[in-house]
C-alpha cells in the first residue's frame, strides 16, 4: 500500500521539475544538486508507489499519475501561498477578525466612527461587535469569545480578573420624557422619585447596581421597575410613551433614541460612570485586536465624555 503521507517538500520538487520539463534545470532553479532532486524524485515514486516522470533524452515528461499529481500539487502550493499571506497579514494586523464586545453607549457613539477609521486603514480586516450589559460582555471576554470589551469600568475586585484602560467619563442621572410630572422642578429629594414608576436595565448590570447602592445609602429602599429590560434602546422608546424614569448616562440625551428625553434633577442620586476597555488577564491581544483598540482610544482622546 502507498504511504498516504506526502512529504510537501517532494511535492514542491516534483512541481517545480514538471513545470520547466527538466530535472538539470529545475535543480538550478531550486538551488539543489542535480544527483539531491533526481534522489527526491525517487524518493517520491517510493512513497507513492508510482512513476510520476518518463526520463527522455530531452528532460523529463509527466505520466498519466504524475499528471493527476500535478493538478493536486498546483492546489495545494496555491493553499500553502495563501496561508502563508493570511498568516503575514494576522502578524503585521492588516487581516483577520476582531470580535469586540460593546456596552450599550458604545454601540451608537464612538465606537462606530473608530471601527470606520480601521476598515478606511485596514480594509482586510473583520470586525465583529457584540452589543450587550456589562456582565453578558464580561463573560464572553472570559469564554474567549470576544477580544476586549468596551464599557463602563468594573466594580472594586473585577481588576483581579481584567486589565483596564480608562477612555471616558460621564454621569448617572435620572431622565424621563418631557410631559413628566417631575420634569422642569429643581433639587427633587430622593424619596420623591423613588415613589415613582421606573423602567430599568437587569439588576446585576453596573448602572442598577450603582442606583441602588446610591439608594441604600440614603437610607431608603431600591425601586422596583414597571418594566425592565436588557435592551437600552427600548428603555429610552419606551419612555417616550410612558412617565418613568431612567437611570442612565447624560450622553444618552446626545443620541437619536434620547434625543427627546430631559434630566430629572435630583442630585443625590447622580453618580459618576468611568469607561474604558477591559481585557482578559494576562492581556494577550492580536496585532490586528491592537490596531482596533488605539484607534478607539484615539477617537476617545478627542472628546472623553460617553
Amino acid at each position: 500500500m502507498a504511504n498516504s503521507k506526502i512529504d510537501l517538500r517532494l511535492l514542491n520538487y516534483f512541481l517545480r521539475t514538471a513545470e520547466m520539463k527538466s530535472i538539470s534545470k529545475a535543480a538550478e532553479a531550486l538551488n539543489v544538486a542535480q544527483p539531491t532532486l533526481s534522489k527526491a524524485i525517487q524518493q517520491l515514486e517510493h512513497q507513492l508507489q508510482a512513476q510520476v516522470f518518463l526520463r527522455t533524452a530531452h528532460g523529463v515528461t509527466v505520466t498519466p499519475i504524475g499528471e493527476r499529481l500535478l493538478r493536486h500539487a498546483r492546489l495545494v502550493s496555491a493553499q500553502v501561498s495563501d496561508a502563508v499571506e493570511e498568516v503575514e497579514a494576522m502578524r503585521d494586523g492588516s487581516a483577520g477578525q476582531v470580535r469586540v464586545g460593546a456596552g450599550p453607549s458604545w454601540v451608537r457613539r464612538m465606537l462606530p466612527e473608530a471601527v470606520a477609521a480601521v476598515l478606511a486603514e485596514r480594509p482586510g480586516l473583520q470586525v465583529s461587535i457584540s452589543g450587550g450589559f456589562d456582565e453578558r460582555l464580561l463573560q464572553g471576554l472570559e469564554d474567549g469569545a470576544l477580544d476586549f470589551v468596551v464599557a463602563e469600568k468594573p466594580l472594586s475586585g473585577g481588576e483581579r480578573n481584567y486589565d483596564y484602560e480608562p477612555l471616558t467619563d460621564d454621569a448617572l442621572i435620572v431622565i424621563g420624557r418631557p410631559e413628566h410630572p417631575l420634569a422642569g422642578r429643581r433639587n427633587i429629594a430622593p424619596k420623591e422619585v423613588l415613589a415613582a414608576d421606573w423602567a430599568l436595565p437587569p439588576q446585576h448590570t453596573l448602572a442598577r447596581r450603582k442606583l441602588d447602592g446610591r439608594v441604600i445609602s440614603l437610607g431608603e429602599s431600591p425601586p422596583t421597575p414597571l418594566v425592565d429590560s436588557n435592551s437600552q434602546t427600548f428603555l429610552l422608546a419606551f419612555a417616550q410613551f410612558h412617565d418613568v424614569l431612567l437611570y442612565t448616562t447624560r450622553s444618552v440625551m446626545r443620541i437619536p433614541e434620547g434625543r427627546d428625553l430631559v434630566e430629572i434633577d435630583v442630585p443625590e442620586l447622580a453618580s459618576s460612570r468611568a469607561a474604558g476597555l477591559i481585557f482578559r488577564r494576562p492581556k494577550l491581544l492580536t496585532p490586528a485586536a491592537a490596531f482596533v483598540a488605539d484607534i478607539l482610544k484615539a477617537v476617545c482622546a478627542s472628546e472623553p465624555i460617553n
